[in-house]
């Protein structure tokens, strides 16, 4: 086996299994060129995040089909697709436990900088995800929950051979809109709005790469994905 890819491998599963770490994917630096896209799945998993007020936090774990295009080389539209659940708890209210329903979400990246000769990029983008678990009903009455988290982040990355680590800041709201038994339907945005990322896309073969993300401050999470460009 190809000494780089054996490098990777074992980069990836310290990275899985490093310390948690803290939103909305960013996707890293890397991009597909004009006219090309990438598929892949995506898994998301927020380990907490603090809501405002009376509200506790909450957990999700999302899975997603990621798709990417590029129309103009600077630019890439995002699409993901799939399931999330949503479990909340602490604070004044019931905890519940809400199973897996459909989440998604889109967005775009634009590419601020691009220097081959010191394969440094710079790379700024908004996204949007959207998570709709089934209701639940216990003692309280039947529940029902959305997360919203919409954020802005710009990362910028040094690539080191097949390996591209980054870093960055984001901006986003994360709100849990909820019902108690079809009424007294509100919003309560996250306690942190700001947070910073970092993260390594590792790239297997020429059109296969493995990207893991944290993220800081605003939630505790963990984003790992397997793309492969088309």
């Amino acid at each position: 086996m190809n000494k780089k890819i054996i490098y990777a491998v074992f980069a990836v599963i310290y990275l899985l299994t490093a310390s948690p770490s803290y939103a909305v994917p960013t996707y890293g630096t890397e991009m597909p060129e004009k006219g090309a896209g990438e598929v892949g799945y995506q898994s998301n998993v927020i380990f907490r995040r603090d809501m405002n007020d009376s509200h506790g936090h909450i957990n999700s774990v999302q899975n997603y089909l990621d798709i990417s295009y590029s129309p103009l080389g600077w630019l890439t539209l995002d699409a993901k697709i799939g399931m999330g659940d949503l479990f909340r708890k602490g604070g004044n209210h019931p905890k519940v436990d809400f199973n897996y329903g459909f989440a998604g979400g889109y967005g775009f990246r634009i590419m601020a900088l691009n220097d081959p000769k010191n394969r440094v990029k710079v790379v700024a983008g908004f996204h949007h995800i959207s998570v709709h678990p089934p209701s639940k009903n216990i003692d309280s009455g039947k529940q029902q929950a959305i997360i919203d988290d919409w954020e802005w982040s710009i990362v910028a990355s040094k690539s080191i051979g097949i390996f591209t680590p980054y870093a960055g800041g984001t901006v986003g709201f994360n709100d849990l809109i909820y019902r108690t038994n079809e009424i007294d339907r509100k919003v309560r945005f996250s306690r942190y709005c700001a947070g910073v990322v970092g993260g390594c896309s590792v790239r297997v073969t020429k059109d296969i790469s493995v990207n893991v993300e944290s993220h800081f401050i605003s939630e505790t999470s963990l984003s790992t994905g397997v793309y492969c460009k088309f």
